[in-house]
């Protein structure tokens, strides 16, 4: 009835996959819950392994690492249920109902269902860059999320049928950190299917220090250079890719541009979200530059 997949890269996700073990438990359906670590080679494979002690439950670690992408299509192509719920390996349940919720979603074909993402107010949290990224652009109400179903979905919490995911699946030419959401959404909707947010919500714990986060969003930043030069999306659909268009129609793009790194090490020596969205512009058009 439903596949748990999880991806996961040097965490140990054992914590995650028992609590969704005793979930599935309770509820008494057929459930299989598969996790794969992307090759990281990570000691923490060994408190991993115990994955495999659980019933209905694996975790392998494959030789070599395929991208975030390509491991959720493999994690899709192991699944036996008809339902996938795809979650991150660094995120926990904010409730114990959590699964009988996705239960109830069952009865719709053709529909998408994203949980939504909380983060912890823990005072270690509070001065990190990740944290105030994630309270201000992914911490949404239901309400908002309502609005634009397809600008806020996340890979880190949702559920699909089997039949669903075969038609769209991740591009796998995507290989770096970020933006597989957008285009799989997008996808999603120019195909007919329908994206629904739901209050079932997920702790994102795995919360990366200032510079490992900025490192990670100039790859992301990379990836959306990518998308582009391959036509993979409509420069209208992302509103970054919209300004920096405006941008090179002013002939300020090599003018903004000079700035990113200023704008990054702000970001990072004042956990900045706005230094960090500053940056995001000024190094989209340090790389359309580049890339002319």
């Amino acid at each position: 009835m439903l596949s748990v997949l999880i991806p996961t890269y040097n965490y140990n996700t054992f914590f995650l996959v028992k609590e969704m073990h005793q979930q599935l438990i309770l509820e008494d359906i057929p459930f299989e819950i598969i996790c794969l670590d992307d090759g990281s080679k990570s000691p923490l494979n060994i408190q991993n392994n115990d994955i495999n002690k659980l019933s209905f439950s694996s975790f392998k670690s494959l030789e070599k690492n395929i991208g975030r992408s390509a491991i959720r299509n493999l994690l899709a192509k192991k699944a036996m249920y008809n339902w996938l719920l795809f979650l991150d390996a660094d995120v926990v349940p904010a409730k114990s109902n959590f699964i009988k919720k996705y239960l109830n979603c069952f009865k719709k074909d053709r529909t998408v269902f994203c949980g939504g993402l909380l983060y912890e107010d823990k005072k270690e949290n509070f001065r990190l860059l990740r944290y105030k990224y994630g309270k201000k652009h992914e911490e949404i109400s239901l309400e908002k999320r309502l609005e634009n179903p397809e600008k806020f979905f996340f890979t880190s919490n949702f559920l699909i049928q089997k039949s669903v995911f075969d038609s769209v699946t991740f591009e796998e030419k995507l290989t770096e950190y970020g933006r597989e959401d957008l285009l799989f959404s997008l996808a999603l909707i120019k195909k007919g299917y329908k994206i629904e947010h739901l209050s079932n919500e997920v702790y994102h714990l795995g919360l990366d220090k200032n510079d490992l986060f900025v490192s990670k969003t100039k790859k992301a930043m990379e990836n959306l250079v990518f998308i582009d030069k391959q036509t993979l999306i409509d420069t209208k659909e992302m509103p970054l890719l919209e300004l920096v268009r405006k941008i090179a129609i002013l002939r300020m793009t090599r003018v903004v541009g000079v700035f990113y790194l200023l704008f990054e090490k702000l970001a990072i020596k004042k956990s900045s979200v706005f230094f960090l969205n500053c940056m995001k512009v000024s190094y989209l058009c340090h790389l359309k530059l580049k890339h002319e």
